[in-house]
């Protein structure tokens, strides 16, 4: 194993790691829904977008897009495009958190921390509102993860 591997993998870092991955996939998955709901808006903005969505794999034409859509009313083209432009909006935000925390940069875990901060009451909304498992789980995730990070940057281990 290389020594920049080893280092990366360290016990320390692992939790960063693990904090990064997660946020670039869910990354990933919101600009997926964001790039497949334009794309349903608007021809010539699927146009636009096809290359950009052919290079990194993300086709709006899949079954989970429109199994998706059959589950939710008819919503107007606006509503669709202000959710799209809010999904790739919060994708950009998830992608640099991710990539600064995989950097260790300090910058990244106050970011990281304000933003997972900004929802803890909606979630531990949810939870009152409606106690399911999966509720249950996103709370104590991101409570987990604002705990890390404060922690690790009360002891600067982040540059």
């Amino acid at each position: 194993m290389t020594p920049f591997l080893a280092q990366s993998l360290a016990p320390s870092h692992t939790g960063l790691t693990l904090i990064a991955l997660f946020k670039l996939v869910k990354g990933m998955v919101l600009l997926f829904v964001g790039g497949a709901l334009l794309r349903l808006v608007d021809p010539e903005i699927a146009a636009f977008l096809a290359p950009a969505m052919d290079v990194l794999h993300l086709h709006g034409h899949s079954r989970l897009v429109h199994s998706l859509l059959l589950k939710i009313p008819v919503v107007s083209s606006h509503t669709l495009l202000l959710m799209a432009y809010a999904s790739l909006l919060y994708s950009v935000l998830l992608l640099v958190e991710g990539c600064g925390l995989w950097l260790e940069a300090s910058w990244a875990g106050y970011m990281t921390v304000i933003s997972s901060s900004v929802f803890l009451p909606v979630e531990f909304y949810d939870v009152m509102r409606q106690v399911s498992v999966l509720h249950g789980a996103m709370l104590l995730l991101n409570v987990v993860i604002v705990g890390y990070l404060v922690r690790q940057l009360g002891e600067q281990r982040l540059r």
